[in-house]
């Protein structure tokens, strides 16, 4: 006889309060891959907006401190071409970038060790549109930057910087000990005379018995090669 296998209502019921239980944890973890890439995409997008803002409020203000004032000694700023520079700039730089939404100058007073000065403050902001951020209600991005610049010279007097800031160069005396070398000092290069190996004179001298040559007064700047020497018994 074989078993058969029924099933009672409780195992029915079981099953079926089993059946969808994976779609809560599909969702939620859905969801946060989604909020970590808004945040990836969204955020580095808002930190390279930060880092146009920044430039924008940087040349602003390098615009409006170089309005200088020629006729005063101190080289401080003329307020009303500073504001106006720093301005303009930021106009172009509004017509060029639509998401440069602010660009405000302005001149303030900075005191220091070494008194009170003007600077040129340029504040820029930059908006932009979020990606992924938008599902939960981050619609834009938004990034200021601030910046400060005066104008700073070298020349602290008249004519200054026609005067030599470098002193004289310092020369050692002279002492009792030899003069110093520049280095080791090479070996004197050997000269060698040309000479004619040993067994080829002594070939030219049988010859010259056998068959002696004719009076011939030759080439009178030839010159009479001598025998080489018998190299060293080390050497052979």
């Amino acid at each position: 006889m074989s078993a058969q296998r029924t099933s009672t209502p409780r195992t029915r019921g079981r099953r079926r309060n089993e059946r969808g239980s994976i779609t809560p944890f599909v969702v939620i973890v859905s969801l946060g891959i989604i909020l970590l890439a808004g945040l990836v995409v969204d955020g580095g997008r808002q930190l390279n907006g930060k880092g146009r803002a920044i430039a924008y409020a940087q040349e602003a203000a390098r615009a409006g401190a170089q309005a200088v004032d020629v006729t005063d000694p101190s080289l401080d700023l003329d307020p009303g071409l500073a504001l106006r520079a720093a301005r303009d700039y930021c106009e172009t730089a509004r017509a060029a970038d639509s998401q440069l939404t602010r660009c405000a100058a302005n001149l303030e007073t900075m005191n220091d060790s070494t008194g009170s000065y003007l600077v040129v403050s340029v504040t820029a902001q930059v908006e932009m549109d979020a990606i992924l951020l938008g599902m939960i209600g981050r619609t834009s991005l938004t990034s200021t930057g601030t910046a400060l610049a005066r104008p700073l010279s070298g020349i602290s007097e008249a004519n200054s910087g026609q005067l030599s800031t470098l002193g004289p160069p310092s020369v050692a005396p002279p002492g009792d000990g030899p003069p110093p070398t520049a280095g080791p000092v090479p070996d004197p290069i050997e000269t060698v005379e040309p000479c004619i190996p040993r067994s080829e004179a002594e070939e030219d001298e049988e010859e010259d018995e056998e068959d002696p040559p004719e009076d011939d007064p030759g080439d009178p700047d030839e010159e009479e090669l001598e025998v080489c020497p018998d190299p060293p018994p080390g050497d052979r």
